[in-house]
């Protein structure tokens, strides 16, 4: 068994994508974009509103780490231009903080303890081309899985102290991405232990940490440079 975890948040500015997402059943993200034109009726700015307002409700439940209904679930992911050449990078989110997979790399975690994380296949598609990007097959992490690990009083003092929670009973603390490295986030050795190999801390905002096992798979397939994972320092 490895002694090291390792850890990244989802806020790196090199992770982000203009990209939307439909969620069936919740929010539509087509019918949404037609009324976001500046000649909107009375009527459609309030339906636009409203679609507002569920978005951030699936934001808030999606980074609260609570698993969607699979009927909910996106299948889709919608861009507004994009060079059919340009690569996307194995791991990068949404302007929403929504995490979004490459194939390789979900294979990868496929092979690994998930508990009840999720991973959904998604298309590209372009709207202003009305047509594919390509035929790649991408994946929505809904990361499920929780574990409190977090020990803040051995972090790095660049760690802030929230004045909310997402979670009742747990702090919320947050690392500016730019503050992050090696040994800057502290948790528990019992996270060596852990029995899913990916999971996100209650107390620590827009985070996620692997098992070393995690990390060496992605390293043995050249996939771990977009996660920008950093050593934990284990307490």
């Amino acid at each position: 068994m490895s002694n090291n975890v390792w850890t990244t948040t989802i806020m790196f500015d090199e992770n982000y994508r203009v990209f939307e997402l439909t969620f069936p059943g919740l929010f539509d993200y087509l019918e949404f974009n037609k009324l976001n034109r500046s000649e909107a009726t009375a009527a459609e700015k309030e339906k636009k509103n409203e679609m507002t307002q569920k978005s951030i409700e699936i934001i808030k439940r999606y980074h609260k780490g609570e698993k969607l209904n699979s009927e909910n679930a996106p299948t889709i992911l919608y861009t507004h231009g994009f060079g059919k050449t340009v690569k996307l990078p194995s791991f990068f989110r949404t302007q929403d903080g929504f995490v979004i997979l490459t194939e390789a790399c979900a294979n990868v975690l496929k092979k690994f303890r998930l508990g009840q994380t999720i991973l959904y296949p998604l298309s590209f598609f372009d709207i202003k081309l009305n047509e594919p990007v390509n035929d790649e097959t991408y994946y929505f992490l809904n990361i499920a899985e929780l574990r409190s690990y977090l020990r803040p009083e051995y972090c790095t003092e660049e760690l802030d102290k929230h004045s909310y929670t997402k979670h009742e009973g747990y702090q919320l603390y947050k690392l500016y991405h730019a503050d992050y490295t090696d040994r800057a986030i502290a948790i528990t050795k019992e996270a060596v232990n852990s029995d899913v190999d990916l999971w996100q801390d209650p107390e620590l905002d827009n985070s996620i940490f692997i098992s070393d096992e995690l990390k060496k798979a992605l390293d043995a397939e050249n996939l771990s440079d977009a996660w920008q994972l950093f050593l934990c320092d284990l307490k």
